[in-house]
């Protein structure tokens, strides 16, 4: 009986280290995100929508700059841990989906629903629209300008290589 539980547990055991083994493709992904965009690929991938609302609030303009995998790297981080709770890529959560925002909202609109929602989802057309459609609210993330600018170029990279 002893021998039988033994064998048990140690299959057990071994499932365990293969399924928690399995992170190799997302490392991966980890590491190719870290690279810039190659010469091959078309400039305006990585552009933002230029026209279009700016929504309400603090950000009124927007320098288009290069891309900047550094400020990505910190976007991604500020990401997972302030928005992935209710924003993903491939489908609707709590919020709606970001995958494309970057051809749907200028910089300005997405920056100043970071910063401040519930200004925008008071005075904005859009933002309004956008929270009748869901059940709850943006909240406040307390979010700096650094750190929305931050998660914004990881929206612009996440938006340019998606399918």
């Amino acid at each position: 009986m002893k021998k039988r539980i033994n064998v048990i547990l140690c299959c057990f055991g071994f499932v365990a280290i293969l399924a928690c083994s399995g992170n190799e493709g997302t490392k991966a992904k980890k590491e190719d995100r870290t690279q810039q965009p190659s010469a091959a690929e078309p400039a305006a991938m990585l552009d933002y929508k230029t026209e279009g609302s700016k929504g309400v609030g603090t950000i009124t303009s927007f320098e288009h700059k290069a891309f900047d995998a550094q400020l990505a790297n910190k976007g991604v981080e500020l990401f997972v841990s302030k928005c992935a709770m209710c924003h993903s890529f491939d489908r609707t959560l709590v919020g709606p989906s970001l995958d494309a925002v970057i051809k749907r909202r200028t910089p300005e609109w997405i920056m100043n629903m970071m910063l401040d929602p519930a200004t925008m989802l008071e005075k904005d057309g859009d933002a309004k629209a956008l929270s009748k459609e869901y059940a709850s609210p943006m909240i406040s993330l307390g979010l700096k300008q650094e750190e929305a600018r931050a998660i914004l170029e990881y929206l612009r990279e996440r938006n340019s290589t998606a399918k």
